[in-house]
């Protein structure tokens, strides 16, 4: 355990030398708008691991400047959600990431398997799962808790090392690198820009026209703001379906907005309904030149035809080359590639996967 700046300063300084950091943590995430980190746990190439309790408050500096060192390799299994929370608990954005999850796609093994099985799979180790529920937030730690963190991070290096060497094997090794290079990229770290929120609410059966989604967009704003502010989850405002149908009958009900929440303080609800009113207004005075598309279009019958042949032309070549097709694109993707080819945003336009899969694609399937 790390209980001292001191010893996670010499702990970071020596995974620094050594030129690979293998990474995890513990977190609780129950009625707050961001998780609460409990642990981080670290650990070397030789299977040496610490585990530094965040509850300790020390000063993150050295561990920032860990994430931040491009010599230094990070080493995480399912690294987006690990990475996003060592960013906001140091405010390092980190560079030089090796995602196990990941790099086990292009190795001849299934995305998306859990740690466990992967180590299985890769160094024949058996890992413990009795404290996958536990209280990371409980103290003291019991022996058993502080054994289980340790094992997240301890045969990382290993599993890192097999995985190269089965990539090599497969020829799939610089479509690896070019993958793991994505995580350099520093906007995938920190908070998502409130106007963008409205884009992953689930509207389920309301039918918003471009007005309704100027007007959605602003409440999504308005409900993301305020939960950060308060630190609160953001359903606990107000519920996607809520936002759906203030936006779907903005006009009538601007000043007489009802929306479920789960709010016990009387002045945030009052300050919520004011703020969500106020949004209404503003997603209704966007003018029509501004209104935003529906981010889940309709496609016509043909493109959704050559989809399923461009996914089934994915899975059949994605075989082929030794590379697990759930990585290369979801339908989504495919479908939105098959319409617009010439969209550089869609990941079938770059890289190994325009080079192996896009090219043909928008040559063959093109609606």
């Amino acid at each position: 355990m790390i209980r001292n700046a001191t010893e996670l300063k010499e702990v970071c300084a020596g995974l620094r030398a050594g030129g690979l950091a293998a990474l995890d943590t513990e977190f609780v995430w129950r009625n707050t708008n961001r998780p609460k980190l409990a642990l981080v746990q670290l650990g070397a190439l030789d299977g040496t691991s610490w585990v530094e309790d965040c509850l300790l408050a020390l000063d993150t500096a050295p561990l920032a400047e860990l994430l931040a060192d491009a010599g230094t390799v990070k080493v995480l299994h399912d690294a987006h959600q690990d990475l996003d929370h060592l960013f906001h608990y140091t405010g390092a954005k980190p560079v030089n990431v090796f995602d196990t999850q990941l790099a086990a796609a292009f190795a001849g093994l299934p995305a998306g398997l859990s740690l466990q099985k992967l180590v299985q799979e890769t160094v024949d180790v058996g890992l413990a799962k009795t404290e996958t529920t536990t209280d990371w937030m409980q103290r003291p730690l019991t022996d058993a808790q502080i054994s289980y963190a340790l094992d997240d991070v301890r045969y990382l290096g290993e599993v890192r090392a097999e995985l190269l060497k089965r990539a090599d094997a497969l020829g799939t090794r610089a479509w690896l690198d070019e993958e793991m290079a994505r995580y350099d990229d520093p906007s995938l770290y920190g908070d998502a820009d409130p106007q963008e929120v409205w884009k992953r609410v689930k509207c389920g059966r309301v039918r918003l026209d471009r007005r309704g989604f100027a007007v959605l967009r602003a409440l999504a704003a308005t409900r993301e703001m305020l939960a950060r502010e308060w630190n609160l989850p953001k359903t606990w405002l107000a519920d996607d379906a809520s936002l759906a149908e203030m936006a779907d009958r903005a006009e009538i009900e601007a000043d007489r907005l009802r929306f479920r929440h789960r709010l016990r303080n009387r002045g945030q609800r009052d300050t919520l309904a004011g703020e969500f009113a106020a949004a209404v207004r503003e997603g209704l005075a966007v003018p029509e030149t501004e209104w935003p598309e529906n981010p889940r279009p309709r496609y016509i019958s043909e493109v959704l035809d050559a989809a399923d042949q461009a996914i089934a032309f994915i899975r059949e070549h994605a075989e082929a080359i030794h590379v697990d097709p759930a990585i290369v694109a979801n339908r989504a993707t495919v479908t939105a590639y098959v319409d617009n080819p010439d969209d550089e945003e869609n990941p079938l336009a770059t890289g190994w996967r325009f080079e192996n899969f896009g090219r043909e694609i928008a040559e063959r399937f093109n609606v």
